[in-house]
C-alpha cells in the first residue's frame, strides 16, 4: 500500500505542489510523453493500481457486472464497490475521462463501420476471387476487435 509521511505539509505548500502536478500532467499532450512522465513518477505497482481503478470505472460505466470485472481485472469486490461508490457520489474526474474515451471509441467505431460498409458494398475488380477477398477482409476485421 502506498504511504505518505506522517508529518503534515502546510496547506499552502500542499496546494502549490499539487498545482505543479496538475500543470505537469495537463501540459503533456502526447500519449508517449505521458507514459514516460508516469514511468518516472510512479512505481510499477502504483501504475497498475491506478490503471485498474480506471478500468473498473470504465467497465462499470459500460455496464459490466462485478463477477466479470473481478475475473478480467483480478480485483476484489471491495475495490469494485469503492470505485462504484466514488463514481456515484463524486467521480466527476472519472466520468470526464471515460466519456472522452467513449466518445473517441464511438467515432472510431463509426469510421470502422463506414469502412466495413464500403468494402462490403464495393465489389472487387473483375477476375478477382471474391471469396478470398471477403475472407481476408473478415480476418482483418477480427484483428481490429478490442476486448472491451
Amino acid at each position: 500500500m502506498t504511504q505518505i509521511s506522517k508529518r503534515f505539509l502546510q496547506k499552502q505548500v500542499e496546494g502549490r505542489i499539487l498545482d505543479l502536478l496538475w500543470t505537469s500532467l495537463s501540459s503533456i499532450s502526447q500519449k508517449e510523453k505521458v507514459a514516460l512522465f508516469l514511468d518516472d513518477l510512479l512505481t510499477p505497482t502504483e501504475k497498475i493500481m491506478i490503471a485498474k481503478r480506471l478500468a473498473i470505472a470504465f467497465m462499470l460505466m459500460k455496464g459490466y457486472s462485478y463477477p466479470t470485472i473481478n475475473s478480467m481485472l483480478k480485483v476484489t469486490d471491495t475495490t469494485i464497490w469503492n470505485v462504484k461508490t466514488n463514481l456515484s457520489y463524486r467521480g466527476q474526474g472519472y466520468k470526464t475521462a471515460i466519456e472522452q474515451i467513449m466518445s473517441k471509441e464511438k467515432w472510431e467505431k463509426f469510421w470502422d463501420d463506414l469502412d466495413h460498409f464500403l468494402t462490403m458494398t464495393i465489389p472487387p475488380r473483375p477476375g478477382t476471387n471474391w471469396k478470398e477477398v471477403r475472407r481476408k477482409q473478415w480476418e482483418q476485421r477480427r484483428k481490429q476487435i478490442k476486448p472491451f
